[in-house]
């Protein structure tokens, strides 16, 4: 398995490493004139909302890149292989702690996480006194609660930040495998592990499988159910102003779309293509998702400050370290909204 550090030193190295090959499985663009935009994620059912953000920028050739690992998103990032990219706000602050020159410019998708039990655990939905009579039984007997996590995720961090709020301590009660969201559901239906915190549509498609039942949504914590983010490099924000200001234009019309009928079928279709879920799977992803373009910085501080403290990163960020990372002008330009509408700290 490999630990938080472990995970942020390959994130560093891969940024450092700004001529490595890249891992995009895939493009999908919209013509235009005026230069060049490359726009990337990861492929889960949030993310894969910014395959759509291509036909909300007219006038540029905007292309999109699904990616399979993070870390290869971020190389392009810092590479300029990639111009926009997304990323959740765990990777953001860990990007941040290690001193990395990447600025948030807008929300994206929120909420999607499912802490998913096997039906052979026989817990009922949110009976947290249950799951931890059960993990205290399993502990003292020696063999622990077993829970498949995509280490470094926003899913990863918000259980390890749920747990102890119902008296599990995530390192020394249970046992915490470092599963791909991909190999969750094989996880769970050969009995290697207990339970897993999967992603959108990842989630949906293990429970009508039926190889686990939903437990809880891990929102009681500091991170809530803020999960994705919009970021481009310092230095494409330096050079290239009237890029990020169609960038965030395009962001400001794209998640209001995302809640439309029509841009609900162009999102599960995107979702179905780079994923192969089901549809109906897919469909029942999407409600559990909400799109929305703010940045909440006192939620990120508070974020910062829960990674700290269960010592998910090394070094304590600061408020003005965050600052210094988030910029709300492109989108509060682009949206007429003010900064403190849009999560600044006042």
């Amino acid at each position: 398995m490999r630990s938080w550090r472990t995970l942020t030193a390959v994130v560093a190295t891969a940024l450092v490493a700004a001529g490595c090959g890249s891992s995009a499985s895939g493009h999908v663009g919209s013509g235009g004139s005026k230069g060049k935009i490359v726009v990337a994620s990861p492929q889960c059912a949030h993310c894969l909302a910014m395959s759509l953000l291509p036909g909300q920028i007219p006038g540029y050739d905007v292309t999109f890149q699904p990616f399979t690992k993070v870390t290869d998103l971020t190389a392009g990032l810092a590479s300029g292989r990639i111009d926009v990219g997304q990323i959740d706000y765990t990777g953001l602050v860990s990007l941040i702690d290690q001193g990395f020159p990447v600025v948030a410019i807008s929300g994206e998708v929120n909420g999607g996480s499912d802490f998913i039990v096997t039906p052979q655990l026989k817990v009922k939905a949110g009976d947290w006194q249950g799951f931890k009579s059960l993990v205290d039984q399993r502990k003292a007997a020696g063999h622990k609660i077993q829970i498949a996590s995509q280490f470094g995720s926003v899913q990863d961090i918000e259980l390890r930040l749920e747990l102890p709020k119902h008296g599990i301590d995530p390192d020394n009660d249970v046992t915490m495998i470092n599963v791909p969201y991909e190999g969750m559901a094989q996880a769970l239906q050969r009995g290697s592990v207990d339970a897993a915190i999967p992603v959108q549509p990842f989630a949906a498609s293990i429970i009508e499988q039926k190889f686990g039942t939903h437990f809880a949504f891990p929102y009681d914590q500091a991170a809530g159910s803020l999960t994705n983010v919009v970021v481009v490099s310092k230095n494409y924000l330096a050079k290239n102003p009237e890029k990020v200001a169609a960038i965030a234009t395009g962001m400001n019309k794209l998640l209001p779309y995302l809640k439309t009928p029509a841009g609900q079928k162009a999102w599960a279709d995107a979702v179905s293509k780079y994923t192969n879920v089901g549809k109906t799977s897919v469909n029942t992803a999407l409600k559990q998702l909400t799109p929305d373009a703010a940045m909440p910085f006192a939620q990120v501080e508070a974020i910062a400050s829960a990674m700290y403290d269960r010592k998910l990163i090394p070094s304590k960020v600061t408020s003005q370290q965050i600052q210094d990372h988030i910029d709300y002008d492109p989108l509060a330009k682009a949206s007429g909204r003010n900064t403190k509408a849009l999560g600044a700290a006042q």
